[in-house]
């Protein structure tokens, strides 16, 4: 039989449990915000194992200690002290966006050109349509004059169901790093990079260097990893690459939120077998770190023996060696996008809609040379 004082200690060592499970998952959904920019709470439910209500509970505790911003859907990093971008003056625009590190940028471009100007409220989501729809329907509901939207759409498929609710929005919309799918004219205003023109120039630079026959890895199925899959085709004839040249996409490699076990290898792999000389990867930019070990541990060099250049550049600089990298121009993205929103709210016109391209940079770094002469 346990006595009162056994029983007090058998309950604060569950308290104490319960409370280190607590800190254990706090600390995992500030490293997954830290990760992405932004949590989603239908991925943490997933993710974590838990209810709603916990999940709820803890981005509570989160935003308490102001490690986290609430939003619809879930949290984003807490702004920095004296960011103004919540600052409410004249006009309240809509944010709705994918939960992923790419969009963080473009939220403070965002932040950048409504200071002074509105408040944002921003809602994320998991790359779900259904979701991102009853988001833009709660923040038209509740007062927003406007709204930029990062859907979840395919730029090849038409959709009837998408047009049709995009044009009952009462309020003016510009997509952003989208455009209206299915090709022709569209009916919304958009602004994004030009993924294409980086892809190629990436592509040039690999050319100019001597290379012929190269592979590229592309996993992602946004809209982004359509337009840099049709730079890298449109490069193939343009520049006289390698027909033979092949990509690695989600059927090789998986299509989860990081690579699968031996992805490394199936990439290096196609390279020997086909004779490849350089790799450019899009996204899954941390994957590059095990990529370049890998090689090593074949003999494989970089950028001797293997040329490397990725599209995005959060980390490439970190690698050993620095990887060079097309840099898309996230924060001026969101910056544009809000201006053209803000003009469109001040006057609302006939004019057909605008459709807007951001160029990014390439940045060479010392993960490509010629290839070797073996």
């Amino acid at each position: 039989m346990i006595g009162d004082a056994e029983f007090v200690s058998l309950g604060a060592q569950r308290e104490r449990r319960g409370h280190m499970l607590a800190a254990e998952r706090r600390a995992r959904i500030l490293d997954l915000a830290r990760q992405d920019g932004a949590v989603s709470i239908s991925r943490l439910v997933s993710d974590l194992g838990v209810s709603h209500v916990t999940v709820r509970r803890d981005l509570d505790a989160l935003v308490a200690d102001r490690l986290l911003d609430k939003v619809r859907g879930g949290a984003i990093i807490a702004s920095e002290p004296g960011d103004t971008a919540g600052l409410a003056t004249t006009v309240t625009i809509g944010v709705v966006i994918p939960t992923s590190y790419y969009y963080r940028f473009v939220v403070d471009g965002i932040g950048d050109a409504l200071s002074g100007r509105g408040e944002m409220k921003l809602a994320i989501s998991e790359y779900d349509l259904s979701e991102e729809y009853r988001l833009v329907r709660e923040l038209v509901d509740s007062g927003v004059d406007g709204l930029l939207w990062v859907p979840s759409i395919s730029e090849r498929e038409e959709s009837a169901d998408f047009d049709a609710f995009v044009d009952e929005l009462s309020v003016p919309v510009v997509f952003v790093e989208r455009e209206t799918p299915g090709g022709g004219l569209g009916s919304v205003s958009s602004i994004r990079s030009a993924h294409e023109r980086g892809a190629i120039s990436a592509l040039r630079h690999l050319r100019d260097l001597g290379h012929r026959r190269l592979v590229m890895v592309s996993r992602g199925r946004s809209q982004s990893a359509e337009f840099v899959r049709r730079g890298w085709v449109d490069a193939l004839g343009r520049l006289g690459l390698d027909p033979a040249s092949t990509i690695l996409g989600p059927n090789e490699l998986g299509a989860g939120p990081t690579w699968e076990r031996g992805s490394a290898d199936v990439v290096l792999d196609t390279v020997q077998r086909i004779g490849a000389t350089a790799v450019f990867s899009h996204g899954d930019e941390n994957s590059l770190f095990g990529l370049v070990q890998n090689a090593r541990g074949r003999g494989l060099s970089v950028p001797e023996q293997l040329s490397i250049v990725a599209y995005d550049d959060d980390v490439s600089a970190h690698a050993d060696p620095p990887i060079s990298a097309v840099a898309p121009d996230r924060r001026r993205v969101g910056a544009h996008a809000t201006r053209m929103l803000l003009e469109l709210i001040r006057e609302p016109s006939a004019e057909p809609p605008l459709q807007l391209q951001v160029e990014p940079r390439l940045i060479l770094r010392a993960s490509t040379a010629p290839p070797s002469a073996e």
